[in-house]
């Protein structure tokens, strides 16, 4: 069997899906990586720019930069630590929790679009297809990741290798 039509497949979808992904983050005022950072400061309201950095496995400055952008767009707000004044505290504003209540109607209806014409059914058997591809070529070195991180090793290695 030639698996090479069910990879380029594979790979059309992903890339089509990231087009529209960016369409929808862009007409809702977000940046790629952003709902993901404003999601983090919303689940551990009063974190640091480093924990978030950290957590979400980004360089201090691409955070310092997200967090500019938001914080100028009113969907964090930063607050002096009352028991360290060097450190500053990160919130999720009203507004800022409102863009991600839009942002995730937006990709539900990106995701309910892309799956028109399949019943559960189909859906669960392709998640248990990826699911299965998952495992066979993963490695203790990645098996564990999330996603945000596996996207961050593939970035960095593709780095690595360009240079």
């Amino acid at each position: 069997m030639q698996y090479w039509e069910a990879v380029e497949a594979m790979h059309r979808l992903e890339y089509l899906r990231r087009i529209q992904a960016r369409n929808v983050l862009g007409n809702i005022g977000l940046h790629p990586g952003q709902p993901r950072l404003l999601q983090y400061i919303w689940d551990h309201p009063g974190c640091t720019q480093k924990e978030a950095a950290d957590e979400l496995d980004v360089t201090p400055a691409s955070a310092a930069a997200s967090l500019k952008r938001l914080e100028k767009a009113g969907f964090v707000l930063r607050q002096p630590d009352e028991k360290d004044s060097r450190r500053n505290q990160l919130f999720i504003t009203d507004k800022g929790k409102s863009q991600m209540e839009e942002n995730k109607r937006q990709f539900a209806q990106l995701d309910e679009k892309m799956f028109q014409g399949m019943d559960d059914g189909e859906v669960e058997a392709f998640r248990r297809a990826c699911e299965k591809m998952f495992d066979n070529l993963a490695d203790e070195s990645c098996r564990h990741l999330t996603i945000w991180k596996l996207a961050q090793k593939a970035h960095q290695e593709e780095e690595g290798k360009t240079t």
